[in-house]
């Protein structure tokens, strides 16, 4: 993948982002209800003539407490990032993820995910985010206002029909934007996510360069990108959650990589600094 960065944002590691500079500018759901179980006691009595102990009545358990929010102000966070599902590996890479306690943020393709609704639900109920990468995967900054929208649109029509609910963010595939892009994305109330470490995992195909580039390159607030339509990438999950895991990273989402600085519709992000 060849990485367009408009011009007047940062660039970070030219180790890890390939740049070609283009002109221009710049989930989740899913929580349910927290499950109780019934508890009551119904104190035993004795013969009439004979009171029993006084009835005990057991008080409700509390409802779990919920997860601490993250800061990354303060935490080491990372956001990995995964292009172009759901495809017949993201059911693996999710069981991975949970193994290791870690979120990530998906985008997806619109045109993939009928038939495979139940994957984006899953992603969404494990605390994963969501966003909008197109309906097909062309290179927006070369199509009009109209198609420009037409895929976003199309695709937010999916994710409300699989979910119920909507994203606020969403990735120009080839991360190809420009002002136009810029604009239609304002009035669809969707930020661009771009991404500042690019493991090329969709050229090299192989397990052990990309978790080295992924565990070698990241740094604090870096968004990490991927593909979980790769089976290659997906088998070098285990090792880049465990390699960052060593060297001190959180795993966050999108929404977690900016929580307290709401990202702004139409504008591109590189990272979280």
């Amino acid at each position: 993948m060849r990485l367009v960065i408009p011009a007047g944002l940062p660039r970070r590691r030219t180790a890890a982002v390939g740049v070609a500079l283009l002109l221009g500018w710049l989930s989740g759901l899913g929580s349910g209800p927290s499950g109780g179980g019934q508890d009551s006691a119904t104190a035993a009595t004795g013969p009439a003539a004979r009171p029993g102990p006084a009835s005990v009545r057991s008080t409700p358990s509390p409802p779990p407490a919920p997860a601490p929010e993250i800061d990354c102000r303060t935490a080491k966070c990372v956001a990995l990032t995964f292009d172009d599902g759901p495809g017949p590996y993201t059911t693996k890479l999710l069981g991975m993820l949970a193994a290791h306690h870690a979120k990530a943020t998906f985008f997806l393709i619109g045109g993939s995910i009928r038939g495979r609704e139940a994957v984006v639900r899953r992603e969404l109920a494990e605390g994963h985010a969501i966003g909008d990468h197109t309906w097909s995967h062309p290179q927006l900054s070369t199509l009009s206002d109209g198609a420009i929208r037409s895929q976003l649109v199309r695709t937010l029509g999916e994710i409300r029909r699989a979910t119920g609910g909507t994203t606020g963010i969403m990735r120009p595939p080839y991360g190809a934007t420009n002002r136009r892009v810029g604009v239609v994305t304002r009035g669809l109330g969707l930020a661009q996510i771009l991404w500042s470490v690019d493991t090329n995992d969709w050229r090299d195909r192989n397990s052990g360069i990309v978790a080295h580039r992924a565990i070698s390159w990241a740094h604090r607030n870096d968004i990490i990108l991927m593909h979980d339509i790769h089976p290659t990438t997906v088998n070098a999950v285990p090792r880049i959650l465990d390699g960052l895991s060593k060297r001190g990273f959180t795993f966050v989402t999108i929404p977690e990589l900016f929580a307290g600085r709401p990202l702004k519709p139409g504008r591109a992000y590189l990272d979280g600094g």
